[in-house]
């Protein structure tokens, strides 16, 4: 699951990383274009993925997520 910083609120606990990817860019401070250009993501990529026309890869989701401050982990059950 990925942890917050000060730039964003936690997302509600229960969404899968998609859903928590998408929320934590959707509850930054920063612009979508702010976060895509700072995270080295294309700007259309990340517009697709926030409007749910696509999904995104994992390498993308770690671009994003370093740049949200947010750390990407597995789930050890």
């Amino acid at each position: 699951m990925a942890t917050s910083n000060r730039r964003l609120h936690s997302p509600p606990r229960g969404l899968n990383l998609v859903e928590e990817v998408r929320q934590a860019i959707l509850n930054c401070v920063e612009t979508e274009y702010r976060v895509a250009k700072e995270s080295g993501v294309a700007q259309p990529i990340l517009n697709r993925f926030l409007r749910g026309e696509r999904g995104i890869s994992l390498e993308t989701a770690a671009k994003v997520c370093q740049y949200l401050g947010l750390h990407l982990a597995p789930i050890r059950r």
